[in-house]
């Protein structure tokens, strides 16, 4: 009874001791790792932006910065951990435990007596008299036990496991590359969406200098004569409304770069220069609906994706059948018992296998059965859908690509016409054949049209991503 009360006062001592190297410690730990996580969240958002960007560099930021793609690349990862996860049950599992026990209770007092191996000629009698057997008083006993169990059959139950997890982890990945095709289209319309806006505040700025110009022409005609009093009013009038346009063109624009900024995942004050051009680049390789769907079924992740979760559906459907097989676990167990912590030959172990029969599981398993292959039909009647889907996607992508083309030639001569018929206006005034309402409306016909070709050289740049998006190819 020394010796174990020695042993509890060594552990009680060992016990304190470790409390207080962990309490000391603990703030140091925490200031550590709390002190890295700032520096680190800090740096994060020190992301230099050069001083101009070009379509290929806002699609390189955005690669390396977006939140949605973040989200996706930590899926991933996390599906890494799962195959992991999954890869483990090949593996033995491997247990330490020390068990203590204090007890008058005559069972497991007795059992205490068998397990340390105390047994001799001379205390036999004591040990198996009623005497003991139904007083044994206070008993205590140190187990430590070894074991090692290995799953030999589990009814495939392992081996599907591991595999859905793989095709888990597959199709994530699929899963980020879509994400990351929506992204740079997004970023695309963002990035020409800024570049139209651009535009226009440009457009609504010189014809503000038009509108001076014609209210300094309208001045100077009523000054000589040629004019009424109200031609001059109402170009103040059309001053006002071009200055009152220009102002709102340049929030629009401001707003038009910080969606761009939020897009890309930079900060939303980042000033840059927009590099790439709103012009008209159409394709040099021809196209048809034929090949590009064809290309989308090859190349779309959200298709790909799609077989990897069919197929995993299917193992799913082997591994509901897995578990009407019997399962094969084999372990090992290695004890030692005695009433102190390291007790001396009272050792044993047992070796052990067990096999599994499921008999009867109140219609769990067939449920799980019938539900599973219920889900894999699901999934092959959304494959349909998703394939009618991506067809049309394309067929549309495609005719709106090619009515772009053509809206842009004819919105680019529209504005020519508008600006040829605004000159032979403005002389008209001049001359005094024509009225400023006409050359007011001339000038208003002119700025649609030019509004109206800048649309379409939207169209046509973001229609372009469009057609790759759809293709599976951005």
């Amino acid at each position: 009874m020394n010796y174990s009360r020695n042993k509890n006062d060594k552990m009680l001592n060992v016990f304190t001791l470790s409390s207080f190297i962990i309490a000391f410690a603990l703030p140091f730990v925490f200031f550590t790792f709390t002190g890295a996580s700032r520096v680190k969240t800090a740096s994060a958002y020190r992301r230099p932006v050069p001083a101009s960007m070009s379509i290929k560099q806002a699609f390189a930021y955005a690669l390396k910065y977006n939140k949605i793609i973040k989200l996706e690349e930590i899926k991933l990862n996390s599906a890494g951990y799962s195959v992991d996860e999954a890869a483990s049950g090949f593996f033995p599992k491997v247990d330490f435990n020390e068990i203590y026990m204090n007890t008058d209770n005559p069972l497991y007092a007795f059992g205490n007596v068998l397990n340390q191996k105390i047994l001799t000629d001379q205390n036999v009698q004591s040990y198996f008299s009623p005497n003991f057997l139904n007083n044994p008083g206070m008993t205590h006993n140190y187990e430590s036990e070894f074991s090692v169990k290995q799953p030999i059959f589990m009814g495939g139950k392992i081996y599907f496991g591991y595999e859905r997890a793989v095709l888990h982890k597959k199709a994530a990945g699929k899963n980020l590359s879509e994400a990351k095709q929506k992204v740079l289209y997004n970023v695309a319309k963002s990035y020409y969406g800024a570049m139209l806006a651009r535009q226009y505040a440009r457009l609504m700025k010189s014809m503000v200098k038009t509108a001076a110009a014609y209210k300094t022409l309208s001045e100077n005609l009523f000054k000589a004569g040629q004019v009424v009093s109200s031609d001059v009013l109402r170009a103040k009038v059309e001053l006002a409304s071009m200055k009152e346009k220009l102002s709102s063109a340049k929030k629009n624009y401001k707003l038009a770069r910080y969606f761009l900024n939020i897009t890309i995942g930079i900060p939303i004050s980042s000033k840059y220069v927009l590099k790439s051009k709103l012009k008209k680049s159409p394709y040099k390789k021809p196209l048809s609906i034929d090949g590009l769907q064809k290309t989308a079924f090859q190349k779309r992740p959200d298709y790909q994706a799609l077989l990897l979760n069919e197929k995993n559906m299917g193992i799913g459907i082997n591994e509901a059948e897995g578990k009407f097989l019997p399962k094969i676990v084999a372990g090992y167990d290695y004890f030692g018992n005695g009433p102190a912590i390291h007790p001396d030959g009272s050792y044993g172990y047992a070796l052990t296998v067990m096999l599994r029969f499921n008999i009867f599981s109140g219609l769990y398993d067939y449920n799980n059965l019938q539900k599973s292959k219920s889900n894999y039909n699901s999934m092959m009647e959304y494959k349909g859908l998703l394939r009618n889907k991506i067809e049309m996607q394309v067929r549309k992508a495609y005719l709106q690509y090619k009515t772009d083309l053509l809206n842009e030639n004819v919105a680019r001569l529209a504005a020519l016409n508008a600006k040829q018929t605004l000159k032979i206006t403005v002389n008209r005034y001049k001359a005094g054949m024509t009225a400023l309402i006409n050359l007011d409306r001339t000038l208003d016909e002119y700025k649609k049209a030019k509004v109206g070709y800048l649309n379409t050289l939207y169209k046509l740049n973001t229609g372009k991503f469009f057609i790759k998006l759809v293709a599976g190819t951005l």
